[in-house]
């Protein structure tokens, strides 16, 4: 076996250190590339501020190291720190881009938001401000906690829950008082149900029934009578134009009657002032007062007879029976 040659040996320890620079320099530009890659480098080069948020009493609300905050829907820092404070609060130190510093003042709040409502990584969504801007060398403001659509259902279930049953309950009561009440009505009790159960109300209703049953009959015979009124009329008022009947020698008679009453009237009115001379004349004369009666008992007797003669005209409902003989006695049978 033959030893190797000195000058190979030193050739071969001379390229090892060539390889070992070059894994070396390729390590290090392997290294730049991933850090560029990921951003690292960016973010080392980038100005940020420090942004204090109290977080809700309840807790964090799914809010954790790495995550995003949002200002007006777009991404503005990271969640850097969450540290306990003395006063049984929690505190998240957010990094906050420059560019995103004018949007937040001292009026604008913290949201903790789902990325998709009810699921997905939260978020801290700030809301812009129109007040004074922060002082950003210790800035900090209060963070809430948005409350999930399954609360939202849940909340909503128990107001429908405490409106509805109270009244359901209502209801229950109400239908067993009026289940209650037709037992009684059944039983007989009370005024309802003695009303209700008793044989001489129904005979009661059944009678009055009948009565208006009657009623309507009779209504219905009065109808049929004021239709033949009414024909009987019409045919009166055609016979009193047409002048054939004594009808118009009824109303002249009626008319000069009138006509004497005024007159009569007339002369009482003239009378009048020499009433006290009359009342003396009168006395004056009872001595004729004998005939006075007998002309007086004639001039009756003859209206009973007119009157007699008007009952017998069809047009003030004569043609009927006679009428029945005066009880008093007549005129001629009246002596003073």
């Amino acid at each position: 076996m033959t030893a190797p040659r000195p000058s190979s040996r030193r050739f071969g320890l001379r390229n090892a250190d060539e390889w070992v620079g070059l894994l070396v320099l390729l390590a290090v530009a392997a290294f730049v590339a991933g850090v560029l890659h990921v951003g690292v480098l960016r973010d080392w080069m980038r100005t940020t501020a420090t942004l204090r948020v109290l977080l809700p009493a309840q807790g964090v609300s799914g809010l954790s190291v790495g995550s995003e905050m949002e200002v007006l829907g777009t991404r503005a820092g990271t969640v850097r720190r969450i540290t306990f404070e003395p006063n049984q609060r929690i505190m998240a130190e957010v990094d906050v881009e420059e560019q995103a510093r004018p949007f937040i003042r001292r009026d604008s709040a913290a949201v903790i938001r789902r990325r998709f409502g009810v699921a997905g990584a939260a978020y801290l969504d700030v809301l812009q401000g129109t007040g004074p801007p922060l002082d950003w060398s210790f800035a900090l403001i209060e963070a809430t906690s948005e409350r999930a659509p399954t609360e939202t259902v849940g909340a909503m279930l128990d107001e429908v829950q405490r409106r509805v049953f109270p009244l359901l309950d209502d209801l229950q009561r109400a239908a067993h008082s009026v289940a209650e009440l037709f037992d009684r009505v059944e039983r007989g009790e009370g005024s309802i149900g003695r009303l209700v159960t008793s044989d001489a109300l129904a005979r009661t209703v059944e009678g009055a029934a009948t009565d208006v049953a009657t009623i309507i009959q009779a209504m219905a015979r009065l109808v049929e009578r004021l239709d033949g009124v009414a024909e009987q009329a019409s045919r009166l008022v055609g016979e009193a134009g047409s002048g054939s009947s004594g009808i118009p020698a009824l109303i002249r008679r009626v008319d000069q009657t009138v006509a004497s009453l005024q007159q009569a009237t007339r002369d009482i009115a003239r009378a009048t002032p020499r009433l006290p001379q009359t009342l003396r004349n009168v006395e004056e004369g009872a001595a004729n007062l004998p005939a006075l009666l007998t002309q007086t008992q004639q001039t009756t007797r003859e209206l009973e007879l007119l009157l007699t003669q008007l009952r017998g005209l069809w047009l003030l409902g004569g043609g009927g029976p006679p009428p029945p003989e005066p009880r008093r006695p007549p005129s001629e049978r009246l002596r003073p």
